[in-house]
C-alpha cells in the first residue's frame, strides 16, 4: 500500500524509532548530617548523608564523598554522590573547578557556605538516561577546623536536565 508516493509497510521497529530528548526543569532540597577529618590543609569528606524532597525523583535521600584542600578560607572540593527517591536516583559528580566551600574562621565553632556545579553522569527510573548539569548551594557548621567533624548541612539544587 502506498500513501502520497511513500510506501508503508508497517509498524516501525524500536531500533527505528528515534530517543526523543526532552529538558525537565530540576529543583530539590537536602539536609543532613556531614562527616569530614581535617588534617593538615587536607580534608577528607567522609560521608555527606541526608534527606529531602526533588522535583524529579520525589521524597528521598542524597549521599556522597569527596575531599578538599584546607589551605585557605575559600577551597575547592571534588566528590561523587547519588540523589535516590521513590521514582528514581541520579548519579553525580563534583570537580574542583566547579565548587567551593568557605569557612567563617580559622578555629572554633564555625559555618562553612558551599556552592558549586554537579554534573549528571547517569540516571535511573524517572531519571533514565540523564545528563546535564544541577547547580547547589548550601551551608555546613562544624564544631572545628581541624580532626574528625561532623556537623548539620542543608543544601539547594536546581537546574535542567536532558532525559
Amino acid at each position: 500500500m502506498t500513501m502520497a508516493g511513500t510506501a508503508v509497510t508497517g509498524p516501525a521497529s524500536a531500533a527505528t524509532v528515534p530517543h526523543v530528548v526532552k529538558a525537565v526543569a530540576f529543583s530539590g532540597t537536602y539536609k543532613g548530617k556531614a562527616n569530614l577529618l581535617i588534617d593538615n590543609g587536607s580534608v577528607s569528606i567522609r560521608s555527606i548523608a541526608g534527606t529531602g524532597t526533588s522535583s524529579l525523583l520525589g521524597a528521598g535521600k542524597v549521599e556522597g564523598t569527596g575531599s578538599a584542600s584546607a589551605s585557605a578560607q575559600c577551597d575547592p572540593f571534588t566528590g561523587t554522590g547519588n540523589l535516590t527517591g521513590a521514582h528514581g536516583t541520579l548519579h553525580l559528580v563534583v570537580t574542583q573547578s566547579k565548587s567551593t566551600g568557605c569557612s567563617s574562621g580559622e578555629s572554633g565553632p564555625i559555618t562553612v557556605k558551599f556552592h558549586g556545579t554537579a554534573v549528571v553522569k547517569s540516571g535511573t527510573g524517572k531519571a533514565k538516561g540523564a545528563k546535564g548539569t544541577l547547580n547547589f548551594s548550601g551551608v555546613l557548621g562544624l564544631g572545628g577546623t581541624s580532626g574528625a567533624q561532623a556537623g548539620p548541612y542543608t543544601v539547594k539544587i536546581t537546574g535542567h536536565l536532558s532525559l
